[in-house]
């Protein structure tokens, strides 16, 4: 017999390609950046009112759509958050909760300024931090908990927001996947007490490379404004330095990239999740797999990546890395997200990494260490290992029948599941 799949020789079931390319540009794009140029006016720091310059421009706009006050550019989605712990006091002798699943700046940062990151389990339902895990976990030094909107799904913040009340612990939310999502019609980033975004490459909006601290807090949009600015206090003296802090300034390149692909971003956004709707609507109707659970109070989802789960148990001995390789040859690419457990890592595995007061995170003192070794998150394990699989943002800018596309390739996988169980992985 003849095979049917494509990952042993057949035809795909998607020869052309989903989706759009990214990042998508344009006429905007090169207007706004030639005038940067002709300008001769590269960084915000030429220009007397803060606000005249692309960078104030672009936290105006950007703090405005994700219903937050104040906003602080800088290079970077890990120097966002490590801007972001620094704004809410975090350092040496502190701990941080973060979600086992997730990029691992979610947790380099913490170690970045000095702290300890304790890795928590996830909610198997939408892979986002666990708050019975997190509650589980406090101990007299927790100082913040680190609420990832794991693909752009935002958190339980009603839940997280009531564990910092009653811990009186900060609550940072890394949103560097969750541009334009909404919990209870809040932009993700004006919720807790300060938000981390990243505008990377791959990002649903990107500079290429640079980052974004919102809150509405006056006071820690201060601390953000000083510490990215090497110590300088706004309204101060120029060469007047107040705190140890360093240079995390955006450029007015990354600015105008972010002012033009701004606007581009709410329209993008409702087609990803008009596409993504209809696809979680129909493929309930496929056996094998399953979308993610969606909280009624995630009242929009600016997802960075969609995941999907695999159900092992009713694939009889075929695997999700079986599936996951076989759907990508079918013409759908398909991954694990960040879901491996950060304790995997060989940044984390097989070591000790501390943190206290007065002892910076490498020194090794068994007192204050954490053994990443001992580290036990069942939930993220299982998901990385047989569950998880995610589709990349671009994938959902195309017509619905891309979608419909999709659909067709994983049940062309579930009707060939004995020629499925025979791929190698």
């Amino acid at each position: 017999m003849s095979a049917q799949l494509a990952v042993n020789g057949g035809d795909p079931a998607v020869p052309e390609t989903l989706g759009k390319p990214w990042p998508i540009f344009g006429a905007l794009e090169e207007r706004l950046l030639n005038e940067v140029l002709t300008s001769g006016q590269w960084w915000r720091g030429g220009y007397a009112d803060d606000g005249d310059s692309k960078v104030g421009q672009f936290e105006a706009a950007f703090a405005r759509f994700q219903d937050a006050e104040h906003a602080v550019a800088v290079t970077n989605g890990t120097a966002a958050l490590e801007c972001a712990l620094k704004a809410v006091g975090i350092g040496a002798g502190d701990e941080v909760l973060v979600p086992a699943a997730t990029f691992v700046a979610s947790a380099t940062a913490v170690l970045l300024v000095g702290a300890r990151p304790v890795i928590v389990d996830v909610d198997p339902r939408n892979y986002t931090i666990a708050p019975a895990a997190a509650a589980a976990a406090i101990t007299p030094r927790t100082r913040a908990i680190m609420a990832v909107d794991y693909g752009g799904m935002p958190c339980d913040m009603a839940a997280l927001d009531a564990l910092g009340r009653r811990h009186d612990l900060a609550i940072v939310s890394d949103c560097a996947h969750s541009h334009g999502s909404q919990w209870q019609g809040v932009g993700t980033g004006a919720l807790g007490d300060v938000g981390a975004f990243s505008f990377q490459m791959g990002k649903t909006l990107t500079t290429g490379e640079g980052g974004m601290v919102l809150t509405n807090s006056q006071e820690l949009a201060d601390r953000a404004y000083s510490y990215h600015h090497i110590g300088r206090i706004r309204g101060r003296r120029f060469n007047e330095f107040h705190v140890p802090a360093t240079n995390l300034r955006m450029t007015e390149w990354q600015g105008t990239m972010g002012l033009a692909q701004l606007t581009r971003l709410a329209a993008q956004t409702e087609v990803r999740e008009r596409n993504a709707t209809y696809l979680a609507g129909r493929l309930v109707e496929i056996p094998g797999v399953a979308p993610l659970w969606r909280d009624p109070r995630v009242t929009r989802w600016g997802f960075y990546f969609w995941h999907f789960k695999f159900l092992p148990e009713q694939w009889d001995g075929v695997t999700c890395a079986q599936f996951r390789r076989a759907l990508a040859a079918e013409g759908v690419s398909c991954g694990t997200g960040h879901t491996q457990p950060l304790y995997q890592h060989p940044l984390f595995a097989g070591r000790m990494v501390v943190g206290g007061e007065g002892h910076p995170p490498a020194t090794p003192d068994a007192a204050k260490a954490v053994d990443f070794r001992r580290l036990d998150c069942p939930e993220t394990e299982r998901i990385y290992a047989t569950e998880a699989c995610s589709l990349q943002h671009r994938l959902f800018l195309g017509p619905r029948g891309d979608m419909d596309r999709v659909l067709a390739a994983i049940g062309k996988l579930w009707a060939h599941q004995d020629e499925l169980r025979q791929v190698a992985v």
